[in-house]
């Protein structure tokens, strides 16, 4: 990879560099320094990963995806210089990205980490800031199986005398490597925070004791995501407590609390795939007053669908649908009821027949929450767009 970086020139894409690391958030949060980045101004380059329905997902320009012909453009460039070195499909992205964003003369590139930090391809480039975004047990056949394995890797992407943002609660391993690095880190809860207002109608951004700004409403971003953002942009950026407000109400990313109302009933999908991203998402919904009535939940080989269950089903006692993923890593609905048990209350589903089953289960007005792979939210975006044109 790094052979490759160096041959095309890329090592130093933009003026500044965000990577954003993390078990989960990181898509939201690299989204949310994207748009406050472009509410000052600046031309942002962004990679995005997994996508959801095509891969020009993956790369942004000023908050829009690529389109075909620069993407082509893009492959035969790396394809061009490869020669003989073997890429792997996340190295051939990377540098496919990278090549795009040279092009355009940026100010800023936001690179999003795939499941680790240390051995990610986007970790050849060295980052002006650097943002962790949580630790949870994802990934372990890769990444170890505890949370101070899993944070060793991600704080890989560290760098001496780089700025650096920290979610709360990370293991020590990663405060350890900002020592060894003397960094003196910015810790969501420290300083700044977000709170949310009585009566389930928004919140603050608060620093310390200080209310900055209120009456922010609840968006598709996360409010501590944003935080996060601001912390890392503010850096180098000016920013202010009033762009956070801005971003709050216009940022948009698919499967990240996004709701949709279909059937006389909210769609709310999400990409929640592992235990700590389903209690994130059950404190956001708690906060928005939000209680399903139903769940529909697919997931992918090697996670952990009963502790994702107990994380949801300990606030939200409804019903369960299981459905069946797709793709090489694909979990069919019955193997997922065999791994969760006996639950009368859980019962497996056929796409085909989905809106049937969960017209049946439910009332007008009910919320139906869908969540565990990017791969679900995808067929349900799929399923409620097609029969909405229709």
């Amino acid at each position: 990879m790094s052979i490759m970086v160096n041959r095309l020139g890329l090592q130093k894409p933009a003026s500044k560099i965000i990577t954003v690391a993390g078990t989960n958030g990181k898509g939201s949060t690299a989204v949310a320094c994207e748009g406050l980045l472009m509410l000052s101004g600046a031309r942002v380059g962004t990679t995005l990963s997994p996508h959801l329905f095509r891969f020009n997902e993956r790369i942004r320009l000023n908050g829009i995806e690529v389109d075909n012909e620069v993407l082509c453009a893009a492959f035969s460039a790396v394809e061009a210089e490869r020669g003989g070195i073997t890429l792997t499909y996340f190295e051939y992205s990377a540098l496919v990205a990278l090549w795009v964003f040279k092009l355009n003369t940026l100010d800023v590139v936001i690179l999003e980490i795939g499941l680790g930090g240390r051995l990610d391809a986007f970790n050849v480039i060295d980052a002006d800031v650097g943002i962790i975004t949580s630790i949870g047990l994802d990934h372990q056949d890769f990444l170890g199986d505890n949370l101070e394995s899993i944070g060793a890797e991600k704080a890989g992407i560290l760098r001496l005398g780089q700025q650096v943002v920290l979610g709360p609660d990370l293991p020590k391993s990663v405060h350890q490597r900002c020592e060894e690095l003397q960094i003196m880190p910015q810790i969501y809860g420290e300083v700044y925070a977000a709170q949310a207002e009585s009566g389930h109608h928004g919140w603050c951004f608060k620093r310390g004791s200080s209310r900055l700004v209120g009456h922010l409403p609840w968006g598709q971003c996360a409010p501590q995501n944003l935080v996060l953002a601001y912390l890392a942009v503010q850096t180098f950026r000016p920013v202010t407590p009033e762009d956070l407000k801005a971003a709050a109400v216009t940022l948009k990313l698919p499967g990240r609390m996004q709701s949709m109302s279909f059937g006389s009933r909210t769609w709310m999908l999400d990409v929640a795939h592992n235990p700590a991203g389903a209690k994130f998402l059950v404190a956001q919904l708690k906060q928005r007053n939000v209680a399903p009535a139903l769940v529909v939940c697919g997931m992918l080989e090697g996670k952990d669908p009963t502790g994702l269950y107990a994380e949801i089903d300990g606030q939200f006692r409804v019903p369960w649908l299981l459905v069946s993923t797709a793709g090489e890593r694909a979990t069919s609905g019955q193997a997922l009821k065999q791994a969760l048990g006996p639950d009368p209350s859980i019962s497996v589903c056929d796409w085909s027949v989905i809106l049937g089953e969960v017209y049946s289960a439910t009332n007008e007005g009910d919320v139906i929450l869908v969540l565990g792979s990017f791969n679900v939210v995808e067929q349900a975006n799929q399923i409620l767009s097609v029969i909405g044109q229709g």
